[in-house]
């Protein structure tokens, strides 16, 4: 057994420790990078990842959502095709007259905080993308044109590549078995590999964080959500950016085929469903996304991805410095592939000495320690 020492070791290969390792890299610390399987083969790689903050409320929280959209342009400039990112924008309408008045309203709302959101009419979202197929009862359609959508492995083993550049280390298919605490420090990290020991720790395990956070003695409360997405054949015609549309949204996946996801079929998802062959109740996403997109009548559902999602439990981004641990940092989110990269960047000055983004103000994990009353 090895022990090893680092400036920060970061547990967790996924998008949020995949960029917070590479700014600490970049920042001259000696980092590790701990993955219990491989960089983004967890709630990562099975993500719809569409990049946006169009139903993130409250304020504060759609902000920090609209920066983490943002972030995406820096990271194109800095890592160019391997970011994965398409920024074509999203559509996204409903059929019945209280959720279009809804969507309009939101426009609206989203428009007068700055964010790029507008009100066109289904003439002008089938210019956009002429595959369409929008229904007359339909008045106007939501185009964000500030939105896109990322190949998140790709990004992931872009960011991870670029850390081990910078000098990081990366243990793969390494569990962190145990956490050793001693007063307000973490002390070491005990893995199947060896005793890590290091000045600061990361913790940006998902779904794991309740999980892990409990071997040092900390709660934080950060459920878990199960999800489908289905892949498709190829259409006879592309699909160019994300769609959400009555009972479906869509957009291109990498294979070449459509992504598809629903929230009823979400629904009836659960962590024992296995990937592969589609069940039965999601085979109506083929007749739904045909309904919208007329050249996927003849593609079929190929496989199906799970996705775990983390969900803390107000449903809002924890990160920050772990309560009561002098040396050791969270960030769980619900919404990783947006803020993943801003969020990376954001704890890692943090973590070596920046002062704090205003930012995340509303974020900081001890706001559960203050609900509970266990500060009084």
């Amino acid at each position: 057994m090895v022990e090893e020492r680092y400036d920060v070791a970061v547990v967790g290969a996924g998008m949020l420790g995949a960029a917070a390792a590479y700014r600490l890299a970049c920042a001259g610390r000696r980092v590790l990078l701990i993955e219990a399987h491989e960089p983004a083969s967890g709630t990562t790689g099975n993500s719809f990842a569409w990049v946006n903050a169009v139903s993130k409320e409250p304020e504060s929280y759609h902000r920090l959502n609209a920066a983490g959209a943002t972030e995406y342009a820096a990271l194109v400039e800095e890592l160019g095709e391997d970011s994965g990112y398409r920024g074509d924008g999203s559509l996204g309408w409903a059929d019945a007259a209280d959720e279009q008045v809804a969507i309009r309203d939101r426009v609206t709302r989203l428009a007068a905080r700055g964010y790029a959101a507008e009100w066109i009419t289904p003439d002008a979202a089938r210019r956009l993308e002429p595959g369409l197929a929008i229904g007359p009862e339909v008045e106007g359609v939501a185009f964000y044109p500030g939105d896109g959508w990322v190949d998140a492995p790709r990004l992931v083993r872009a960011l991870v590549n670029h850390a081990l550049a910078e000098g990081a280390d990366l243990w793969r298919n390494t569990a962190v078995a145990s956490v050793r605490r001693n007063g307000d420090r973490i002390t070491g990290l005990v893995t199947a590999r060896g005793t890590v020991t290091a000045d600061e720790v990361l913790f940006c395990v998902g779904i794991w964080t309740a999980e892990v956070l409990a071997h040092a003695g900390v709660s934080l409360p950060v459920g878990r959500s199960p999800g489908l997405l289905a892949v498709t054949s190829v259409p006879t015609a592309p699909l160019g950016r994300v769609v959400h549309a009555p009972g479906i949204h869509l957009r291109p996946d990498v294979s070449g085929g459509l992504l598809l996801g629903a929230d009823d079929t979400d629904a009836l998802t659960t962590e024992q469903t296995p990937p592969g062959e589609p069940p039965a109740y999601a085979l109506p996403l083929m007749e739904r996304a045909a309904r919208v997109f007329p050249a996927a009548a003849d593609a079929r559902i190929v496989s199906v991805r799970i996705g775990i999602r983390p969900m803390p439990a107000d449903r809002l981004t924890i990160a920050g410095r772990v309560p009561g641990v002098a040396n050791a940092w969270v960030l769980a989110t619900h919404s990783g592939i947006t803020m993943g990269p801003l969020l990376g960047r954001l704890l890692a000055a943090e973590i070596v000495g920046a002062p704090a983004d205003p930012l995340l103000r509303d974020f900081r994990p001890d706001r559960f320690r203050r609900l509970s009353g266990a500060e009084k």
